[in-house]
């Protein structure tokens, strides 16, 4: 009798929506557990431990300490790894949406590639073209006697995907030296800093920034005391505005660059697609050893020692410091393990490898 009342150009309409809504709940559902064991299969290689969901007052004792401790021994990757995740709350979402604004960030955030020895092959890309991206990276790695590896893993994040992301940031850190031209000296790190401070707004980026501040301007106190030349200070005062100027203008978003598929492109070309093409004020010895550090800057961690300031981590390899031989020339810098510095008359008339800004020369000391 209800249907009868119905005017006739209804009844069609009304008959077949429910059967329309129907179709669309079905597919939803359908839609909804594949999704859901798509996910359980990307991570049911992952510990249940993977994301450790942090109180806020837990992560205000573990920003505190570990700022404190990083301020008596800047060489603790470990508490650096910890300062760096619990004060990126405030942004890390906006990294997230970063990652996921692009196509490759998108898929970076699916396959969640890691960055270090065991996942990239240094040989095939030492094996590159010069002046490849791949081939600059390993050459600065090797002249800097640093890797891809040692980076603690991010475990107070909320989520998995805050956890990845932080982890690529701190993987990918050695390329922003690449593509400024910084060596990983006191004043290269800080510079750095100030780079990621303008381009990703983390907290952690802005305090390094801040402390090697005055970590050089000690340093140049104390040269002036010793009657020293000192001019950490006045470079920093010309890098620190190139670097935040090229922060705030980067082209893409740099979290969310599949890296791993730039290294066989030209390092210019790479810098010109992402906005990072003007070269520095003061030009940088790209390939400088860093100096030795002292006894009080060294940690053991499960067993083995590190060291580094502020994000690197130099691990110790029998009973001798990678590090403190700097009577090396500088064509000795590309092998990978050192040795002893070559006498020969070709090594002495050899001509050191080509900086990060064929442009650029490096200062004389």
């Amino acid at each position: 009798m209800a249907l009868r009342t119905i005017p006739q150009s209804l009844r069609g309409t009304l008959l077949v929506r429910p059967v329309i809504a129907s179709g669309y709940r079905v597919h939803g559902l359908h839609t909804t557990v594949s999704c859901l064991s798509d996910r359980h299969a990307h991570e049911e290689h992952e510990r249940d431990d993977y994301a450790v969901p942090t109180p806020f007052w837990e992560r205000a004792l573990l920003g505190v300490g570990s700022a404190l401790g990083l301020l008596v021994n800047p060489s603790r990757g470990d508490l650096l790894s910890v300062l760096t995740q619990v004060s990126s709350f405030p942004n890390i979402d906006r990294l997230v949406t970063q990652m996921r604004s692009t196509h490759e960030g998108r898929k970076l955030l699916v396959a969640r590639p890691s960055i270090n020895s065991r996942t990239i092959n240094l040989d095939s890309l030492w094996a590159l073209p010069d002046h490849t991206f791949g081939k600059e990276w390993v050459r600065w790695l090797r002249a800097n006697r640093v890797g891809p590896d040692g980076r603690s893993e991010a475990r107070h994040m909320p989520t998995l995907e805050t956890r990845y992301v932080i982890q690529r940031y701190r993987e990918t850190h050695d390329f922003y030296h690449v593509l400024l031209g910084m060596p990983t000296t006191t004043l290269g790190e800080t510079v750095v800093k100030y780079f990621e401070a303008a381009h990703m707004h983390l907290p952690v980026a802005a305090l390094s920034a801040v402390g090697g501040s005055l970590r050089l301007q000690n340093d140049d106190w104390r040269a002036h005391w010793h009657q020293q030349p000192a001019h950490l200070v006045a470079q920093l005062r010309e890098l620190a505005p190139w670097a935040w100027h090229l922060g705030r203008n980067v082209r893409v978003p740099l979290i969310s660059v599949n890296w791993e598929q730039r290294f066989d492109q030209p390092l210019s070309e790479l810098r010109s697609e992402l906005g990072l093409d003007q070269p520095p004020p003061v030009k940088l010895d790209v390939y400088q050893a860093p100096p030795r550090m002292s006894s009080k800057a060294r940690t053991q961690v499960a067993g083995r020692r590190f060291y580094g300031w502020p994000s690197k981590v130099w691990e110790r390899h029998g009973n001798q410091d990678e590090r403190s031989i700097l009577t090396r020339t500088a064509h000795d810098l590309p092998s990978e393990h050192p040795t002893k510095p070559d006498t020969s008359a070709s090594a002495t008339n050899s001509s050191p490898p080509p900086t990060l800004y064929p442009d650029s020369s490096a200062p004389s000391s």
